[in-house]
């Protein structure tokens, strides 16, 4: 994770370098042609459009080198939010709290626009960035009428699951629920300096070869040794001691 963001960083910096060179030179044609009374109109505006290219194309770099540091960053979002049949999902705001401070380091927004028709809501999420390049999606929903909702609550309710599934989109952000995150940081937790020391004492107290243990283990020191593997040592050192 530290090499891709590493990586991501140089790729932010350096990733605009050519096409701002592209735009100095386009508005340095630009200035001399404006200096020549013989230049025509044509000639002037198409030098505009290059410009303007060079400016659309600066940006979007800008925004993919952005965006890909951001997602070598960015964690999951919890679910909180509970639904049909308990069902846990990512609310809005759990999205949105999950991506504010990533977003602020890598300069990215989001904004939404809602439109209806009496039959549907319109959902559209726009991310921007910084350097001015955006991107957009849009979601199509009827009115969710489920739960004898009342129409103000229909539309309220499709209107917050179409800003949830653009910013889902838009960014790219995994959801996992609170249990996963809690059951990730266990498999990775290591054993403590007390346990490492029993486990020593019983490997010795068992005569069991080390480095035959360390192998079965998959480790390269009984410090390295994960919290959830502890108990399953210890029975089986256990077990070649009641031999």
């Amino acid at each position: 994770m530290a090499e891709a963001t590493a990586v991501a960083k140089v790729q932010e910096a350096q990733a605009p370098a050519i096409v701002e060179s592209e735009s100095a030179a386009l508005i340095s044609m630009i200035e001399r042609a404006a200096r020549d009374p013989n230049c025509d109109i044509d000639k002037m505006e198409r030098l505009f459009k290059m410009q303007q290219d060079a400016v659309s194309r600066r940006a979007k770099t800008a925004y993919l080198a952005a965006f890909s540091a951001l997602q070598s960053e960015l964690p999951a979002a919890v679910r909180h939010g509970t639904g049909h049949n308990s069902k846990k999902y990512a609310r809005y705001e759990d999205i949105i709290e999950t991506l504010r401070p990533f977003f602020s380091k890598h300069g990215f927004s989001i904004s939404h626009r809602v439109s209806t028709t009496a039959t549907a809501i319109t959902v559209t999420g726009v991310m921007g960035h910084a350097a001015g390049h955006s991107e957009e999606t849009s979601i199509v929903l009827p009115p969710d009428a489920s739960g004898n909702k009342t129409a103000v609550h229909a539309m309220g309710s499709a209107i917050s699951y179409g800003k949830r599934y653009v910013t889902l989109t838009l960014t790219g952000i995994a959801t996992e629920d609170e249990d996963d995150d809690a059951k990730r940081a266990s498999a990775g937790a290591l054993i403590s300096d007390e346990q490492a020391m029993e486990l020593r004492d019983n490997i010795e107290a068992s005569g069991s070869d080390l480095k035959k243990f360390l192998a079965y283990f998959k480790i390269a020191c009984i410090a390295d040794m994960r919290a959830t593997d502890f108990d399953r040592a210890m029975k089986a050192l256990a077990g070649k001691q009641s031999k």
